[in-house]
């Protein structure tokens, strides 16, 4: 059996179907694998399109938790340090959280939970919200809130705190 001229088999011209047509008419598609694998795929881009996009941008959400105002951090009322979206001090897209360690002048230091030490540096356009103790009745219609408990089946939720969120 001899071997063909390379040159002999390049010159020689190709059918005029197309290959999806020569695939199709021998019964042949892309198989049960090669779909799925495709599909894996694409919801493994879209899950990191989604983590990306929420890194990003974040969001103000309703069901950030009390003394937090979509994911910017904040102190509880207790005291207790609160990490946002399970950042640390200094982390808390471009905010820290911790507890007020001491004030120099325009600085403000702050101590988080791991111990570190956060330098604050406060401006004259520096807002300060305070967060105390109050009723029921202190609360009225338009006032946002954000409320911490435990939800039932029904969709209700049973308070354990519910945190006045200052005007925007």
């Amino acid at each position: 059996m001899s071997t063909p001229d390379p040159e002999q088999v390049l010159a020689t011209p190709v059918d005029d179907k197309d290959l999806g047509e020569q695939l199709t008419e021998a019964g042949k598609g892309p198989s049960k694998l090669t779909i799925g694998l495709a599909a894996a795929a694409l919801t493994a881009v879209a899950f990191a399109g989604g983590l990306w996009a929420a890194t990003a941008f974040g969001s103000d959400s309703a069901s950030a938790a009390p003394g937090q105002r979509g994911g910017a951090g904040g102190v509880r009322p207790s005291g207790a340090p609160q990490a946002p979206g399970g950042q640390g001090p200094g982390g808390a897209r471009g905010g820290a959280v911790g507890t007020v360690d001491r004030i120099e002048g325009d600085t403000l230091y702050l101590k988080g939970a791991n111990g570190t030490e956060v330098k604050v540096k406060l401006g004259t356009d520096t807002t300060v919200h305070l967060t105390q103790p109050g009723k029921v009745s202190d609360l009225a219609p338009g006032d946002s809130v954000t409320v911490t408990g435990e939800r039932a089946a029904d969709g209700s939720v049973t308070a354990r705190q519910v945190t006045e969120q200052p005007p925007r």
